[in-house]
């Protein structure tokens, strides 16, 4: 569902909201490298948006804070993606 309409994009702006998440797991990390691997393999940008403190912990202590950009809100998000 995530990864197929990805392939067909020429250049894939992603925005994964988390607004409505609280903690997530490995599962999830993985989903997200894997879109991430998606997305840049077509050139495109993927970022987070709504990241709850836990949660942003954790992209922390994995150091995956530092691949992708992250915003308060998908309005934001959406901005910054449309000046791509």
């Amino acid at each position: 569902l995530v990864l197929a309409p990805i392939a067909e994009m020429d250049t894939p702006l992603v925005i994964i909201d988390l607004s409505e998440v609280e903690f997530f797991g490995s599962v999830f990390l993985s989903l997200l490298l894997r879109t991430w691997k998606a997305v840049f393999q077509h050139g495109g940008t993927m970022v987070l948006c709504g990241v709850s403190n836990r949660a942003r912990e954790l992209l922390k202590l994995t150091a995956l804070d530092t691949l992708w950009a992250i915003y308060e809100t998908r309005e934001e998000a959406m901005e910054v993606l449309a000046t791509e």
